[in-house]
């Protein structure tokens, strides 16, 4: 299974439901009475489909969003979205520790930007992820063998005689299948517990008038399939661990799968049948005990506000709006289908995906002054760059070329030197790219080279503005149409630095934008080594 596979589904799976969540808080808590118990567990129902199922439909907009610098076609465009977001954060954060002289943190983040554009660090999370995953199951399986060998070793004995006839009559009534009821002792209060073959353990000191109370409140967790509920919201908190909102709404639906339980018991009862259960439940709360999250049953003991609500909903009897609740089960499930819209069309890949070819190359979007259609105008300048860049010797050999597409090369010779100086112009005159060779340009292939993190923000700042003014005399105009000059690497070659700069286009219509090369010797005087601009145009 593909880390991008990974990435798309809980990418987008906390995006969608994360916004559901929040959006679910102040429904439950301002609506609950118009939209009744039921609907609300039904909102959270959608919320686990939508955590759970890595499905995605085709949505023809979504390619709208899709970021040209996510390259992989794999990583759909939400996720790729929040993938050059995050990276190009990481990049501003490294930029900032590096003004601030902070090498160490510097590292870490430019280290994670790396990490992000090459998919090592995506790999990386992913493995942490199933990590989490692992670690989480275990937690929850743990709890339960523990609370369920707990349970086993404080049982009694299986109700019998007229308790059990009662608690048959019940499920009859109910129309459920009856399940195991044990006496238990000591046990907070009653609860569901298991999921396959799932059986009631009823404190040993319930009260005789209780009873049938407690009994009806379990049989109608059955009814309700709340002990299945608990499956999906475990399944939720193992795979989405990570996310806060995930348990703040797993433990939020099991106390609103605890008020539709309240519902189906109190639905034919009378305002004093009502008010004997309302004390059931009081009693229960007093014993402040009840299963964790992570066990698989059930529990009636709630307090503090939560008590409150649910004694208030018992005694109010307010019936839900059925055209409120029609209208928001309707709205929730076409919200849910629009959440699972996040794939492009068959169409729309085959035009290709992430770094497309821009309209113009950032040389060609500067209006030059220079119109060189002739070899003796390429020399010319090229003969200006050189004596500023690399040598003014009256023997150096000028050699110009001209291209089909009416560009030209230039390259410069001097008999006996093994260095070189080459420009190229594109067609309107500017300088598409300069390159020089140095005797110290061995460590591009033998390696012989240290990577270097010695340079603070004062001398970096230097180099920036150096770059900047090169930049300007060698096509003016040019530092307009860039963002900010950044440091990709530093690298010591003896006594030398060599310092690797990249700036972006302003605007996104040009390629990949200018890429620049300094040499910085160790009397601090730079030389310029290569200047790109042609891009990927």
């Amino acid at each position: 299974m593909r880390s991008a596979f990974v990435y798309n589904f809980l990418i987008e799976a906390n995006i969608m439901a994360s916004i559901a969540i929040l959006l679910m808080i102040p429904l439950r808590k301002l609506f609950r009475k118009q939209l009744g118990n039921s609907a609300i567990c039904f909102g959270w129902l959608l919320v686990a489909i939508r955590l759970l199922c890595p499905l995605s439909l085709v949505n023809p907009l979504i390619h709208t969003i899709r970021s040209p610098f996510a390259a992989d076609a794999a990583i759909r465009p939400i996720a790729g979205q929040i993938k050059v977001r995050v990276s190009d954060a990481l990049g501003d954060l490294s930029n900032i520790f590096w003004r601030a002289d902070n090498q160490s943190a510097y590292e870490v983040t430019n280290r994670l930007q790396v990490g992000m554009e090459n998919a090592s660090a995506s790999i990386t999370l992913a493995k942490i992820w199933l990590a989490g995953v692992l670690l989480i199951i275990a937690w929850f399986l743990f709890s339960n063998i523990r609370f369920r060998m707990r349970l086993r070793a404080d049982r009694i004995e299986p109700i019998s005689g007229e308790l059990q006839d009662q608690f048959n009559a019940l499920c009859k009534q109910r129309r459920i299948r009856p399940v195991p009821v044990y006496f238990t002792d000591p046990l907070p209060s009653a609860c569901l517990v298991g999921v396959f073959r799932p059986y009631i353990a009823l404190p040993l000191s319930a009260a005789p008038q209780d009873v049938i109370h407690v009994l009806t409140h379990e049989i109608c967790h059955i009814r309700n399939r709340d002990h299945l509920w608990g499956i999906l919201r475990l399944l939720c908190c193992a795979i989405h661990w990570f996310n806060p909102l995930v348990w703040i709404a797993a433990s939020m639906s099991r106390t609103d799968s605890e008020l539709r339980c309240d519902d189906r018991v109190t639905e034919s009862m009378d305002q004093e049948e009502r008010k004997s259960y309302a004390g059931v439940l009081v009693l229960a709360a007093a014993r402040r005990n009840a299963p964790g999250l992570g066990v698989l049953a059930t529990g009636m003991t709630m307090t503090g506000k939560r008590l409150k609500t649910r004694v208030a909903t018992v005694m109010q009897n307010r019936k839900p709006l059925r055209w409120l609740t029609v209208t928001f089960a309707i709205l929730s499930s076409m919200c849910l289908i629009g959440a699972f819209a996040t794939s492009e069309t068959k169409e729309q890949l085959e035009m290709g995906v992430g770094w497309p070819i821009a309209e113009h190359t950032l040389a060609e979007a500067l209006n030059s002054e220079r119109h060189i259609t002739r070899q003796d105008e390429a020399i010319s300048y090229t003969r200006e760059l050189c004596e500023r860049y690399w040598t003014n010797d009256t023997e150096a050999v000028y050699t110009a070329g001209q291209n089909d597409d009416n560009s030209w090369s230039v390259l410069v010779n001097i008999e006996g030197k093994d260095s070189w100086f080459e420009v190229f112009f594109v067609p309107n005159g500017t300088v598409g790219s300069l390159v020089q060779s140095f005797q110290d340009d061995r460590w591009v292939t033998d390696g012989q080279y240290v990577e270097s993190q010695v340079l603070n923000a004062e001398e970096l700042n230097e180099v920036r503005a150096w770059a900047i003014e090169q930049i300007e005399f060698i096509n003016p105009g040019a530092s307009d149409l860039i963002r900010e000059l950044n440091i990709n690497y530093i690298r010591d070659v003896g006594d030398a630095k060599y310092i690797y700069l990249h700036a972006d286009p302003k605007d996104s219509k040009y390629d990949y934008g200018l890429n620049y090369f300094v040499r910085l010797g160790i009397d601090h005087t730079m030389t310029l080594m290569e200047y790109g601009m042609v891009g990927n145009g």
